[in-house]
């Protein structure tokens, strides 16, 4: 995988107390001027056949202009309390790292003696002692028991 890009909780607050309204109200705002327009269609087009391929692709991008103000507008009440949580989480993880550090410090722990475990094979295992998959056969290999 790529660089991992990461934010704060305080940029994440930003979009979604700032940048996510603000993109909402202009969708709001293309929105009236959207509704504006279609009041007018029925007597620009009259009784043409463009009456209804006027009326249904105004609807369909109304419809859209409506629901991407919608979802921006709650989608920043999303990243709002992402952040919240994600603050509340890092203070906890402060707190109880705090706790730790202090514990460890006051000698409350004390040092275990390391186990020794036997070296891992150098060849896998034959077949027929791995376990049995159970999707063998819809991957395409062979059915147990048949």
């Amino acid at each position: 995988m790529g660089d991992r890009i990461s934010y704060s909780p305080e940029h994440i607050r930003e979009v979604g107390e700032t940048v996510c309204p603000d993109i909402a109200n202009f969708y709001d705002d293309v929105g009236y001027k959207a509704a504006e327009a279609g009041r007018v269609g029925a007597s620009v087009f009259g009784d043409h056949g463009l009456g209804e391929t006027w009326t249904t692709f105004f609807n369909l991008y109304y419809d859209v202009v409506y629901e991407t103000g919608s979802n921006t507008r709650a989608m920043g009440r999303t990243l709002t309390q992402i952040a919240e949580d994600q603050e509340i989480l890092e203070g906890e993880l402060v707190n109880t790292f705090g706790q730790m550090e202090s514990e460890i410090d006051a000698g409350g722990y004390t040092s275990t003696p390391s186990t020794s475990y036997p070296e891992a094979p150098l060849k896998a295992p034959a077949p027929e002692d791995k376990d049995e998959n159970p999707y063998t056969a819809e991957l395409g290999g062979p059915v147990p028991g048949l």
